[in-house]
């Protein structure tokens, strides 16, 4: 991780995450750096948690700060985890 933060910061690229599962979000600013906790929930099935994270992140990145829209995304995504399929949450309610 830290070759590939290395290389995007020479790109001058200005926000930076790397996400690994269940574990804490790492995340890079020009001010910032630090990690942001993963939700731990009972896991089904992971199929399509990704996808629904960048989905929610680039939802939320519109009306919060980077970290604010990495930790609600990764609220949803971790949500997406308690049941089979990639649409069977969305039956139930909507983390905040």
């Amino acid at each position: 991780n830290n070759d590939v933060v290395a290389y995007l910061r020479t790109l001058a690229v200005p926000h930076i995450a790397i996400t690994n599962g269940a574990d804490p979000i790492q995340f890079y600013t020009n001010a910032l750096a630090g990690t942001i906790p993963v939700p731990v929930v009972a896991v089904v099935d992971t199929l399509g948690a990704g996808d629904i994270f960048h989905g929610a992140f680039c939802h939320y990145i519109l009306s919060a700060d980077f970290t604010t829209a990495l930790q609600k995304a990764a609220t949803i995504a971790s949500s997406t985890c308690t049941s089979f399929g990639t649409r069977q949450w969305l039956l139930s309610s909507i983390p905040e």
